[in-house]
């Protein structure tokens, strides 16, 4: 039986067309991915009412815990305000993209969260298949959930559009590139809909959805003949990347 880990990958050469041209991406190993997590938060911490939640979803393959693309970021933001507190979400995130369980962990956190705490504040992260979890989410918030996130921020998105205003480069400038999301791609070749949130929240300015210019996942390359690009898997060591992150969060305080 073919791993559900192997199926993935091999998407992303499956897709690709043949062609002469090249590309410039460069392979990265998905071992990397499986570094042991922290939870920058206390379970402690957790219990009382906080000023702003920041919750984030890790990728594929990544053990649970804190992804690696915004640890250092995430790190930051609670050293610098003492009213935030940091919660990883929890699910498989597992190579068969089964994300039923975190879709339910985050719209269930800040639903119930607000009973408790109507005053608290929400940050949504989502790396790779994590982005997946927070779209899906976000389109199952009622109103007053919506109305309390107050910030969300993708990199490796699989589902990302162009021509989004919240699309943006490794630099933090608008992102104009035509290319679609692996999986963007894949529900365009099946004539399905693309996962993806409102045009409202896509003006709010609320949204930063990051792609690197060699990321294959969210900016799909078909001459790109890597399983996994290294780009992918470089947004947490890239300082400009997260400055832009934790600009963006800062902002939304």
């Amino acid at each position: 039986m073919v791993s559900p880990k192997i199926l993935f990958l091999s998407t992303l050469s499956g897709i690709a067309t043949v062609t002469s041209a090249e590309s410039g991406c460069r392979c990265g190993d998905s071992a990397y991915l499986a570094i042991p997590r922290v939870n920058l938060s206390t379970p402690e911490q957790l219990k009382p009412c906080a000023t702003y939640k920041l919750l984030d979803a890790r990728g594929s393959g990544e053990p649970q815990g804190v992804s690696l693309m915004f640890q250092n970021t995430i790190r930051r933001i609670l050293g610098n305000n003492t009213g935030a507190v940091s919660q990883a979400v929890v699910y498989p995130a597992g190579f068969d993209q089964n994300v039923t369980s975190g879709v339910k962990f985050v719209t269930d956190i800040i639903k119930y969260g607000l009973q408790d705490c109507p005053k608290q504040k929400y940050f949504l992260f989502g790396y790779s298949q994590g982005a997946t979890v927070v779209q899906r989410a976000l389109n199952g918030l009622d109103d007053a959930s919506m109305a309390a996130v107050s910030s969300v921020v993708m990199v490796g998105n699989p589902y990302r559009t162009p021509g989004r205003l919240s699309n943006y480069d490794s630099q933090g400038h608008h992102d104009n590139r035509t290319a679609y999301g692996l999986f963007a791609v894949r529900s365009l070749q099946s004539n399905d809909s693309i996962l993806t949130f409102n045009d409202g929240l896509d003006r709010s300015g609320k949204v930063a959805d990051i792609c690197l210019e060699n990321d294959i996942v969210c900016s799909f390359d078909p001459n790109c003949k890597c399983q996994l690009a290294s780009d992918h898997l470089s947004y947490g060591l890239m300082k400009p990347v997260q400055d832009q992150i934790f600009d963006h969060v800062i902002s939304r305080l």
